[in-house]
């Protein structure tokens, strides 16, 4: 007859065959007869856990075991253990601690983000609102003395420069969090689209003793369809960080189709500087709203922090891609993909008269890029194109065929090169050649404030980098003085024998368009609120009023309203009289509520004197009085 086991040689024998070494000893406390007894007084089931030991396999899950252990019937003379694998249980129990624990952290983290960010745009914005306040009041105590008082008003349009761009980076970052940031599908060309860049990346470098080149693949197209201010305002967020963070050396914008599938081209652009670049640890984050790479208020780089999130959520709103790479100490490499629709109506390039074929063309430039791509397009539009990349070897080259009675047509110089510049290469150019060869100095900076010399040097004309198919043509036709290339930049705007009538409920706001208009002899009449606005319209004759800017927000009767009603008054001029919205509402839907109640135009607030000027010129001059309706 078998022996009976005695309790607790049992209990070691579970332990040895079954439980972990290092849950051993706990498991043989809580297997206790005593500690039962105790635990089964308290509660009608006593439970505990242990790990099972792991099988020959280290790779597999290590189960874990529950053992309930409660009294058979009322009488408690008999014991029931039962002994159940719960580890799916522990497992999702485990997950699931571990996903509350890492979203605890990311919460943890984005608050004390968004406690810093408030921190630092507090102090951002104090910064220039301190500036405005000291330059205005140290301007008020030198009203007399003209000079200090300029001083202070350059100052003050400075610091509410940069006022303007924290709140408009604030106020992108709540429309995209929002899901309200929409995409314009628009035409434009694209020679304008990189100029404006250009025009304010060059102001930015220049003033802080930098290079900056920007060359565009000759595949490019002349004209696409898209938001080309949101995608500006991607590039000009890289590029201004770019030269915030970069302190000697160049920064460089090129751009070039990746691939064409039908009418959509997916565009690269690549912004490299020689920056303090970016530690590999935090390049994950860059990306991230209310982050900066240094939080502190300390730091002596500016911003509110979220200018490449918000560059980032625009790409990806365009259906595109950004990726950055970067060495502490040598740079970085932002580079931006987004799919662009080629604007297949857009002529291939200008008309001209000009017979292009097989003129002689010499690039002198120290940039091999730059050469590569002029010669490419100078090529396409049938002419013979030669380069090399420096002043010396330009004048050998010259000097060589003349020698031979060869001479260059057009010869395409840059201003900025080593050792002999584009002035003195044409001055050498010019004695060699005389008078009938055509000399275009390249630059990629302000040629206007070279613009007297490089004639007295001998050049024919000044063109701005990057050099594109439109760009040359132009160039070559006002060279020749068959057409002019464009329309002159500092265009003297007059409006005598106007009138405007200006609906504003700010009276500072109202003396300011007042002037503006005045300025420029309008005659100018005001109302504080779109019902006035509306009253003094009504009771007016026809043509009366040449024009109506409108704000929109307004007691008694918004601008919206108001002008809604006075598109729809029995009134011979109601339906063409020009309406222009003159608001701080500056976002996409605001502009399309103005459109949708007939005004011609939009004006955003701040007002920028000489863009209320063209506009207010194409919409009375050029387009004439129009119905919108």
């Amino acid at each position: 007859m078998a022996s009976l086991i005695s309790y607790p040689d049992a209990v070691e024998s579970v332990i040895k065959l079954r439980v972990d070494a290092e849950d051993a000893e706990e498991t043989r406390e809580n297997f206790r007869l005593e500690r039962i007894e105790e635990k089964l007084r308290e509660s009608d089931i006593y439970t505990f856990f242990y790990r099972e030991k792991r099988s020959g396999d280290s790779a597999a899950v290590q189960k874990r075991m529950k053992e309930d252990i409660y009294y058979l019937d009322e009488y408690k003379d008999v014991l029931v253990f039962l002994l159940t694998d719960v580890t799916e249980i522990f497992e999702q129990e485990s997950e699931t601690r571990e996903r509350m624990a890492s979203a605890l952290a990311a919460a943890n983290q984005a608050s004390a983000a968004k406690s810093s960010f408030l921190s630092r745009v507090s102090h951002e914005i104090r910064t220039p609102l301190n500036a405005i306040l000291g330059m205005d009041a140290i301007a008020a105590r030198n009203i007399d003395h003209p000079e200090k008082v300029a001083d202070c008003v350059s100052k003050i349009g400075i610091s509410a420069r940069y006022l303007l761009s924290l709140i408009n980076d604030i106020l992108d970052m709540s429309r995209i969090e929002s899901g309200k940031m929409l995409l314009k599908n628009e035409k434009f060309l694209f020679r304008d689209f990189i100029a404006n860049i250009n025009t304010m990346i060059y102001n930015q470098t220049r003033a802080k003793g930098l290079d900056y080149e920007c060359t565009v693949s000759a595949d490019v197209a002349e004209a696409y369809i898209g938001d080309a201010m949101k995608l500006q305002q991607a590039l000009i967020n890289i590029l201004g960080n770019a030269v915030k963070f970069t302190k000697t050396g160049r920064i460089t914008l090129s751009v070039h189709p990746v691939y064409n599938k039908g009418s959509i081209s997916m565009t690269r652009f690549v912004v490299n500087d020689t920056g303090i670049g970016i530690r590999e640890e935090d390049l994950e984050n860059i990306f991230a709203p209310f982050e900066q790479v240094d939080n502190s208020t300390t730091t002596v780089f500016g911003g509110t922090g979220l200018g490449l999130a918000i560059t980032k959520n625009l790409v990806t709103l365009m259906g595109g891609t950004i990726k950055v790479r970067s060495i502490t100490g040598v740079g970085s490499e932002f580079t931006i993909e987004v799919p662009l629709t080629v604007d297949e109506s857009a002529p291939i390039c200008p008309s001209y008269n000009l017979c292009l074929e097989k003129m002689k063309a010499l690039i002198v430039d120290d940039d091999l890029i730059v050469c590569e791509q002029a010669n490419k397009i100078l090529e396409e539009i049938g002419m013979v194109s030669e380069w090399v990349t420096s002043g010396y070897e330009a004048v050998r080259r010259v000097q060589a065929k003349s020698s031979v009675s060869v001479y260059y047509d057009y010869i395409l110089i840059d201003w900025k090169m080593p050792d002999m510049d584009g002035l003195e290469t044409t001055r050498q150019i010019r004695k060699n050649v005389g008078p009938d060869v055509t000399i275009i100095i390249i630059t990629a900076y302000d040629w206007e404030s070279i613009e007297m010399e490089a004639k007295a040097a001998g050049a024919n004309l000044l063109i701005s980098k990057p050099l594109l198919k439109t760009t040359l043509i132009s160039a070559f036709q006002k060279a020749r003085g068959q057409e002019e290339a464009e329309k002159e930049n500092n265009q003297v705007f007059d409006f005598t024998g106007k009138r405007a009538l200006v609906a504003e409920d700010n009276s500072i706001n109202a003396e300011i368009a007042k002037t503006l208009l005045e300025d420029k002899n309008f005659v100018v009449e005001t109302a504080a609120d779109g019902l006035r606005a509306m009253e003094m319209y009504t009771q007016k004759p026809a043509w009366y009023y040449d024009v109506i800017l409108m704000d929109i927000r307004m007691p008694l009767m918004d601008g919206l309203q108001a002008a809604s009603n006075i598109r729809h008054w029995n009134k011979e001029d109601a339906k063409t009289i020009p309406i222009v919205a003159m608001t701080a509402n500056a976002f996409d839907e605001d502009v399309d509520k103005s459109a949708a109640v007939g005004m011609n135009a939009h004006l955003s607030k701040p007002i920028d004197p000489d863009i209320m000027y063209g506009t207010l010129y194409r919409i009375l001059y050029e387009q004439g009085n129009n119905s919108v309706i």
